[in-house]
Order: C-alpha cells, then sequence, then structure tokens
C-alpha cells in the first residue's frame, strides 16, 4: 500500500474497513508518470456522526468551515441522504490530495443487498484496494459483482462478445444517466478504467461456465439460461422487471436499464449537492475544475 495512503489513515479514527479506488490508486488509461491524481478512499464505520465527532478533534484540517458546521450539526437523515455516503475532499497531506467517503457499515451491507441504492454497489462493481475489510463486507461485494456480471451479459445484444466489450459494459451500469457525465467528467472515463485496469478485473470476474463458453478472446452467451437467473438480482431491481419477465428480451433489457439510468441520475444530482454542503463552496468549485480539467485531458 501506498506509504502516504497508510500515513493517512493511521491518523484518522479507527474505521471497519477501508477502500481505496479511482485513478489516484489504480492505473487508468489517459495518465501520464507526471500526474497526481487525486487519492480516493471510503471509510466504512459504525457511526457516521461519532466518527466525524472524534476526526474534528484530531483533523480539522479536514473540513472546510461550512462542511465542518453542516455535518456537525445537520440531522443524520441529511448526511445519508440518498446515497448513504458523506464526502470531504481537497484534503493536501503529504503532497498529495485526498478524497474520503464516510458510510456506515449497516448501509453498505444492505446497499450491496438489494441495490435500493447503487451509488457504492456501482463503485464495488470496479477495481477497489481492499486496505482493511470484514469478511461479511467482502461476501457481500462478491455477490454484488456477480450480479453485475449476470446483469451485463443479459444485457448484450448479440451471442458472442469480447471480454474488453462485456466489462465495458458492467463498468458503464454505474454511470447511466449520472449527472457528472454531462458536467465534468471525462467522457472515455470507462474504456479508460477497463483499459486501465483489465488485468485485475477479469481476476475480478472469473466466468461462470453455465452462462458462458470462451474461446480466446471471444466469449459466447447463453442467453437462455441468464435469462432463468434474472430472479437472482438484487431485490429492488428484481421488483422492477418482474412484471415484464414474460415479455422480450427487449423489453426486459430497456427496463433494466431504465431502473439504473433514473436511479443513478437522482443519486448523482443528489450527491453532488450533498457534497456542496459537506466541502462549502471554495472546496467544490476546486473539486469540479479538476473534474473539467480531466474531461478535457488527451
Amino acid at each position: 500500500m501506498n506509504k502516504n495512503i497508510e500515513e493517512f489513515i493511521n491518523k484518522r479514527p479507527d474505521v471497519v474497513a477501508a477502500y481505496g479506488y479511482g485513478s489516484g490508486v489504480f492505473k487508468q488509461a489517459g495518465y501520464t508518470s507526471k500526474d497526481k491524481p487525486q487519492i480516493d478512499l471510503i471509510f466504512v464505520v459504525d457511526d457516521l456522526k461519532e466518527w466525524h465527532k472524534k476526526n474534528f478533534k484530531l483533523n480539522r484540517k479536514d473540513y472546510s468551515l461550512f462542511g465542518k458546521l453542516y455535518i456537525r450539526f445537520a440531522k443524520e437523515s441529511k448526511l445519508k441522504k440518498a446515497t448513504g455516503i458523506t464526502y470531504v475532499s481537497n484534503i493536501k497531506e503529504n503532497g498529495s490530495v485526498f478524497k474520503y467517503g464516510t458510510i456506515e457499515a449497516k448501509d453498505l451491507l444492505k446497499y450491496l443487498e438489494t441495490w435500493e441504492s447503487f451509488y457504492l454497489p456501482g463503485r464495488f462493481q470496479k477495481t477497489v484496494y481492499p486496505i482493511k475489510e470484514t469478511k461479511e463486507l467482502k461476501e457481500a461485494i462478491d455477490k454484488n459483482r456477480k450480479q453485475a456480471l449476470l446483469v451485463s451479459t443479459y444485457l448484450q445484444n448479440k451471442d458472442e462478445v469480447t471480454k474488453k466489450e462485456l466489462l465495458i459494459t458492467l463498468c458503464g451500469l454505474s454511470y447511466a444517466g449520472d449527472t457528472r457525465m454531462k458536467l465534468g467528467e471525462n467522457q472515455n472515463k470507462v474504456p479508460n478504467i477497463v483499459e486501465g485496469s483489465f488485468n485485475e478485473l477479469d481476476k475480478m470476474y472469473k466466468l461462470d461456465k453455465k452462462y458462458f463458453k470462451e474461446t480466446k478472446d471471444i466469449i459466447t452467451l447463453d442467453k437462455n439460461n441468464i435469462k432463468k437467473d434474472l430472479n437472482t438480482l438484487p431485490q429492488t431491481l428484481y421488483e422492477y422487471i418482474k412484471p415484464y419477465l414474460e415479455e422480450d428480451d427487449e423489453v426486459i433489457q430497456k427496463k433494466i436499464l431504465e431502473y439504473l439510468h433514473d436511479l443513478n441520475k437522482y443519486e448523482s444530482s443528489k450527491q453532488m449537492w450533498k457534497g456542496l454542503k459537506t466541502n462549502g463552496p471554495c472546496r467544490s468549485i476546486s473539486y469540479a475544475l479538476q473534474k473539467v480539467k480531466k474531461r478535457f485531458k488527451k
């Protein structure tokens, strides 16, 4: 693990689990050796308000004045609203820039299981570095990934695909409808993620012989078996598509994409407004400008 990340975490209150992700932790296409991307972290805690109360005393510089007041006095339901996670960004320490989100373990487990919120389940469908982890969380993350693979295979409109095509579909599930993709994100983000982390993703997503037949780089899909197992999808998504399961594949595919698109759009919008409150206007504008800069990066 990066020494800066280890030192950063050790200066914060204890957590149930911690994960690193993004271009500051994993290589992504489009970056040079001179680039120093922000380091993104997720802290899983027992009590969100109590964790920040302890951190106020240890690391006041983590917070803008506006953010500190909001996190301290806002109701817990406000801090958790929509996605369950509260982010603090643009923290400069030891020559690096950090952003971390805090979420309670019970909320993360619920969302991984149900996809009632897709903000973090979608994040964990891509590469993350488990700095600290519990067995219960690892099992929930693994199950979430298997369900994402099932969805991604079912969404294919042809019987044969390359592994790269399948992974691009999978990593793109959490960006369908995401407001940030219109406002500031690099439009090549998903292909860049897959290209830069292909080996890690390949190890994460071992193909189930029940659904696939792999010959060199070509994957032949067994759509009949895939469709039979749609009832194993997370509860909220399954209930959404259940009335349409007797319809043609195209109808069911459309409903799956509709569910993810609408949920991602809602949650990304809410998360942006929440970020403005938890980080204050100055940090939020600085963060947004960095996103815009990355969007136009060659």
